[in-house]
């Protein structure tokens, strides 16, 4: 089938994925960096990094109930427009114990957002289609974050102008989804998350879920807080993280076509073992190589990003469609308690031993996943 078939049902959602991603692109180097030049400390930026995640926790305890209440399209147009109005209230109110608390309500909300939109596109592919369409929709989510990112150029993290920007394109985010014509789906009546169940029905997406928590938390938080700690200066450190990003969306098509006809395991390990060597080469190599730092934190990305979908494919691929809320809230919420711990993490081991230790800490989780899937 032709990626234009694939993807037509699900073009609002990828639409507004797009739209929600740009400006959570731009908030991803936007909060590290302005919270640097306040003079917050690397565990402080790490610990309202988990906060985020510790919100997503939350969220993926209600987020269910809410969409089983008022289904997906309701849902989707609540979450964004509560998730509009906290960056500019990071703005208003600069302090590291208000951060956490904007952190936390940020997760919540923002992973109600991603459960309305990943349960939507499982409950709408097969097992035939179901990767490329979960990876057209990591696809547009890397692109636009990584677009988003270059937005912190056009003003200095310390105006309000970026913050503002930001919660304009989350608002905007609910647009394609509420003039959609496409039908949604039927409302779960099940809104309990089983966590037991579903590692029952899939052990493999259930501890790949747990690992890329992990990674992705680290890697997403305190990548700005890495490269600036390298040398990098603050107008290159959205290209070097974009980098990765582009990367990692590159390969998302292409890793989640193969999926679909050779099986989600084979990639899942053979994604971690090359995230895992070429973590250990960016730990290996001088700040000054800057040409290898760039090939391989883009081999990195490469292989990383996408396996968090291969896992939530994974798993889709073994129960009914009606249960795609439960697979996608319960995998999002094993995602988020490994990413509440992977900036606490991380930040610990860069404060010890400095910024490389980022990556010797994502090697060791994606060496373990490497375990856990095969």
């Amino acid at each position: 089938m032709a990626m234009t078939g694939v993807l037509r049902p699900v073009t609002a959602l990828l639409l507004a994925t797009a739209i929600l991603m740009l400006g959570g692109g731009l908030q991803s180097v936007l909060l590290p960096l302005r919270a640097q030049m306040e003079g917050f400390t690397d565990l402080q930026i790490g610990v309202f990094g988990s906060a985020y995640f510790l919100g997503q926790l939350d969220g993926c305890m209600f987020a269910p109930v809410v969409i089983a209440r008022v289904g997906h399209i309701r849902a989707f147009a609540a979450f964004s427009a509560v998730a509009a109005t906290i960056p500019l209230l990071h703005a208003i109110v600069v302090d590291p114990i208000a951060w956490t608390i904007l952190r936390l309500a940020s997760g919540a909300v923002l992973a109600g957002v991603f459960l309305v939109i990943e349960s939507w596109l499982s409950a709408a592919s097969d097992q035939e289609t179901r990767g490329r369409v979960l990876g057209a929709y990591t696809l547009i989510h890397l692109l636009l974050v990584m677009a988003g990112m270059q937005l912190i150029s056009v003003k200095s993290p310390e105006e309000f102008e970026l913050f503002s920007l930001v919660a304009v394109m989350f608002s905007l985010a609910a647009v394609p989804i509420a003039l959609t014509a496409t039908i949604a789906p039927v409302p779960p009546r099940r809104t309990k998350l089983r966590i037991g169940w579903l590692f029952y029905f899939s052990p493999a997406a259930w501890l790949a879920a747990v690992l890329t928590g992990i990674t992705n938390g680290a890697i997403w938080m305190m990548f700005p807080v890495y490269a600036k700690g390298i040398g990098f200066e603050t107008s290159e450190v959205a290209v070097f993280m974009a980098t990765a990003v582009l990367a990692g969306a590159i390969a998302q098509w292409p890793i989640g076509s193969l999926s679909d006809r050779f099986g989600r395991r084979v990639f899942l390990a053979g994604g971690a073992l090359v995230s895992a060597a070429f973590g250990i080469a960016l730990v290996a190599i001088g700040s000054e190589q800057t040409v290898l730092l760039y090939a391989f934190v883009a081999v990195f990305g490469a292989a990383s990003f996408p396996l968090y979908t291969l896992a939530l494919a994974h798993a889709n691929d073994l129960v009914n469609k009606r249960r795609a809320v439960e697979v996608a809230g319960g995998l999002l919420l094993i995602f988020s308690i490994g990413a509440v711990i992977g900036p606490v993490i991380s930040s610990a081991a860069m404060g010890i031993l400095g910024p490389s230790a980022l990556f010797a800490t994502t090697a060791l989780f994606h060496i373990l996943l490497v375990a856990a899937v095969m």
